[in-house]
């Protein structure tokens, strides 16, 4: 991570193109903050896994009994890329897109996500609207696919004792009725969401829809095995899983050819 040399960056790498900074980062956190990574753009459109696997490493915390991984941190940045906000709710950070022209490396500032502001030397430098009240419950889960079991769980479990829905969790707010018609993927999903025939659902709606396909691309590597193994995956329930090959599909060495056998 921040491996490259930057003209008029504040951090200088260990070894330019191969190490990043990460004695700084140590050196930050030995005075006793979180310490928050922050940027004016964060992320790119392809920046998934690895890119918040760096950051939630180095600025994230450790996970109990789970070895090698960490959860957690705060990232701030003008901009932040969708897929990369996306898998930092999956990694338990706390991301938001927030003014940052008044915030400077080494900065000691206070971040108030239910108010919505960052306080440095006592004003505030900067206001923020979270883009769903659900990422606080997102981050004291430890991740959205935690809550998102934890909640289903919860959910059937309350059913099955005869008990009302559970009122501790925060439940995504749906998008106003814009009176319009649904496109035909809107309509896609409401039919596996169980909504009547014609009835879609807009984008910003939370919904879990059923899958009985599943069509993946680019998802033949290691990490992919690694994933399923974390979600103690042994097979697929859908009816017709496709997974494309990728990169290594021209050429492929034996290695790959092993990998694609298992997956």
């Amino acid at each position: 991570m921040l491996k490259n040399t930057r003209p008029g960056a504040a951090f200088v790498p260990e070894e330019d193109g191969k190490r990043g900074p990460i004695q700084f980062i140590d050196d930050l956190k030995k005075k006793g903050n979180l310490v928050a990574y922050v940027g004016d753009v964060v992320g790119t459109g392809s920046s998934r896994k690895s890119a918040t696997n760096s950051v939630v490493w180095a600025t994230g915390q450790d996970i109990p009994f789970v070895p090698n991984k960490r959860f957690g941190g705060i990232c701030t940045g003008g901009k932040i890329a969708p897929i990369f906000f996306n898998t930092q709710e999956d990694s338990g950070a706390l991301p938001i897109e927030v003014d940052v022209t008044k915030l400077e490396m080494g900065d000691v500032v206070d971040i108030y996500p239910y108010d919505g502001k960052i306080v440095k030397n006592g004003e505030t430098v900067a206001t923020f609207a979270l883009k769903s009240d659900v990422l606080l419950d997102e981050v004291r889960a430890g991740g959205r696919i935690n809550l998102i079991i934890g909640r289903g769980l919860t959910t059937k479990a309350r059913e099955a004792l005869g008990l009302a829905p559970s009122t501790v969790f925060r439940l995504p707010k749906d998008p106003v009725d814009s009176g319009k018609g649904f496109s035909l993927a809107q309509k896609m999903v409401g039919r596996a969401c169980g909504l009547p025939e014609g009835q879609g659902v807009r984008p910003g709606t939370y919904c879990e829809p059923k899958m009985t396909t599943v069509g993946s691309q680019d998802t033949t590597g290691p990490m992919t095995r690694d994933e399923l193994k974390d979600l103690a995956c042994l097979g697929f329930s859908a009816d017709l899983v496709m997974q494309s090959f990728c990169h290594t599909a021209a050429y492929p060495k034996p290695v790959d050819v092993k990998m694609h056998k298992e997956l």
